[in-house]
């Protein structure tokens, strides 16, 4: 496993990497599109989205028919 492999993401750092907004990742967290966990549990306001879900995503809008 690589560095980046290891990483986890900000919602901002996700955001830029996909061309939106960060309320629009936190609406995605929060609809289930994205998985990410909270730091400092259910209390907690920060959200970090692993490495693998960003590539997941970032594969996934590929191949969307709506990217096209």
């Amino acid at each position: 496993m690589t560095q980046t492999e290891k990483h986890n993401y900000t919602v901002p750092e996700v955001a830029k990497l996909l061309s939106c907004s960060s309320g629009t990742v936190k609406s995605w967290i929060k609809s289930g599109k994205i998985t990410a966990y909270r730091l400092g549990g259910e209390t907690g306001r920060d959200y970090r989205i692993p490495w693998a879900e960003v590539e997941r995503i970032k594969r996934d809008w590929i191949y969307s028919p709506y990217t096209k």
